[in-house]
């Protein structure tokens, strides 16, 4: 419901866009819905617009107070709202290409603090899927699930991570993702384009997924690797989503 005062501020903010009404600030209710029907009351001139026009136009003022995004009509003008988005999407969150070949894009900024820098500790969790989009395995998501004693199985969101000790050291992810974790605060969450050279090879399979699932995924992503049959092995890279959630040195 909305309050009468609230109704009052609108309807004088409505009345003001449409007829340039200008209200004494001892305006009461009543006195805003004389005018709008066309009484005297303590405005300066009447409008003619119904009550139930104004109040219509309270009612989608204050549930779509924002005007709506004018929508396409044929394959051009859809073409060109879709550019301009893309635009204004790279404009806001630039991709980042660093000279290994890794690629990112910051999905959400970070809090103030402590950046991650070569030999930080950190805790992440994340996701691998292919380029295409197919996903393979993730920790702390929630969208894989653990066990958490007594046969409960449930989903790992907000219940597991993987710990980085000494960012650099290649052991616990891959180079690529080590590359684009540096600078990186608390919170914050980037999209990350690993090439195979730098992908899990380099961490020796680093971190592993412990669900089935997870591991079919992973050997089928090394026949694409290596080839298989009369198919040639192919470099293909993987995109990680990874979020800190701890920088601890």
């Amino acid at each position: 419901m909305i309050s009468s005062g609230r109704l009052n501020l609108l309807l004088l903010f409505l009345g003001s866009l449409t007829k340039g009404w200008c209200f004494s600030p001892d305006t009461t209710r009543s006195d805003v819905l004389s005018e709008i029907d066309g009484g005297k009351g303590n405005a300066n001139r009447g409008s003619g617009l119904s009550r139930r026009a104004i109040l219509t136009s309270v009612a989608v003022t204050t549930l779509n107070p924002f005007p709506a995004l004018a929508k396409c009509t044929d394959i051009e003008s859809c073409r060109e709202i879709g550019d301009e988005r893309i635009a204004q999407q790279l404009r806001e969150m630039p991709v980042v290409s660093l000279e290994s070949g890794v690629r990112y894009k910051v999905l959400k900024k970070g809090l103030e603090g402590p950046k991650v820098h070569e030999g930080s500790s950190v805790d992440i969790i994340y996701t691998v899927s292919r380029s295409g989009g197919l996903y393979m395995y993730s920790q702390g998501y929630g969208n894989e699930k653990i066990d958490i004693g007594n046969g409960n199985v449930v989903k790992d969101l907000d219940l597991d991570y993987l710990r980085v000790d000494n960012v650099g050291t290649h052991t616990d992810i891959p180079i690529g993702v080590e590359q684009a974790l540096v600078g990186m605060k608390r919170g914050e969450r980037r999209r990350v384009e690993v090439p195979s050279s730098l992908g899990l090879e380099t961490s020796n399979w680093q971190p592993a997924p412990r669900s089935r699932p997870g591991k079919q995924a992973v050997v089928a992503y090394q026949r694409i690797l290596d080839g298989f049959g009369s198919q040639p092995g192919f470099p293909a890279p993987l995109v990680w989503e990874v979020e800190v959630l701890r920088v601890r040195s």
